[in-house]
C-alpha cells in the first residue's frame, strides 16, 4: 500500500493553463511543478541547448593552460550562472491576495 497521499483542489480554466504552461516549460510534470511550488522552491525553466554549448565550450576554456587569475574569475562565473540559472532555489513567499482584490483604502 502506497504511503503517499493525494491532494485535490479546483482552479479556473485559466489557472489550470497556466500551471500547465507553466509545468511544461521547467519540464516537470504538473503535479510535481505543484508540489515544488507549495514547498516553497522556484523551479527553473529548461534552458535552451545553446546554453548548455555554451557552458560546455567556457568549461573547456578552463581546462586549457590560462592564468590561475583567469581560471578562478570563469570558475567564480560558472558558480554564479549555475545558482541563478540552474538550481533551484527557495522563494520569498508572500502574502497572496485573490486576484480581484486591489489595494486596500483606508477609511
Amino acid at each position: 500500500m502506497s504511503k503517499e497521499k493525494g491532494i485535490y483542489f479546483h482552479v479556473s480554466e485559466k489557472e489550470k493553463t497556466k500551471i500547465a504552461a507553466n509545468a511544461k516549460k521547467c519540464g516537470l510534470k504538473q503535479s510535481e511543478y505543484l508540489r515544488q511550488r507549495a514547498l516553497g522552491y522556484e523551479p527553473k525553466p529548461v534552458l535552451p541547448g545553446v546554453f548548455y554549448a555554451f557552458i560546455d565550450r567556457l568549461d573547456k576554456l578552463i581546462d586549457k593552460d590560462i592564468s590561475p587569475k583567469v581560471t578562478a574569475e570563469a570558475l567564480r562565473l560558472l558558480r554564479e550562472i549555475s545558482d541563478v540559472l540552474i538550481k533551484p532555489r527557495k522563494e520569498v513567499v508572500q502574502k497572496w491576495q485573490p486576484p480581484d482584490s486591489g489595494p486596500s483604502k483606508a477609511v
